[in-house]
């Protein structure tokens, strides 16, 4: 059997994604657009009033240290040239009403890649549409060679 029929065939049994991930992952790509953009009516859309972020970065000594804020005061410090983007996300959903979305990132201030980590997204069904509950990531400036690896 010719390789181009055989991949045509791997590719025909692929399954279908699951319609609810898609739209954890366009909700989560919907705030990282609305942080490049700085636009905060956007990304009070995808994210709950209250939500909080979780920062982890390993202190010089070699501890973990860790930072929480809320959206409203990440959205308060957006600033121009920011960049964010993931692949490889895995998503989890249960049923209409819990999702979480983990992937590799990279970040870019100015066009600059400024570190690389892991985000980890809960999100909730709320009148209808994915909004995020909590985020939570590390900063790890030295893992970009390897995250970028896994794509």
């Amino acid at each position: 059997m010719p390789i181009g029929l055989i991949a045509a065939l791997a590719m025909a049994a692929a399954p279908a994604p699951d319609p609810r991930e898609v739209a954890v992952t366009e909700a989560v790509q919907r705030f990282f657009d609305a942080m490049a953009r700085e636009d905060r009516a956007a990304l009070a859309q995808v994210v709950l009033p209250g939500t909080l972020f979780t920062a982890v970065e390993l202190a010089a000594d070699g501890s973990p240290g860790t930072s929480r804020f809320s959206v409203e005061d990440f959205a308060r410090n957006l600033r121009p040239g920011l960049d964010e983007r993931m692949w490889s996300p895995r998503v989890s959903v249960r049923g209409d009403m819990l999702a979480t979305l983990s992937t590799p990132y990279e970040f870019r201030l100015d066009g600059k890649t400024t570190h690389c980590g892991i985000d980890v997204f809960t999100l909730v069904k709320d009148r209808g549409a994915w909004k995020i509950a909590s985020l939570a990531w590390t900063r790890e400036p030295a893992a970009c060679d390897e995250l970028k690896a896994r794509r």
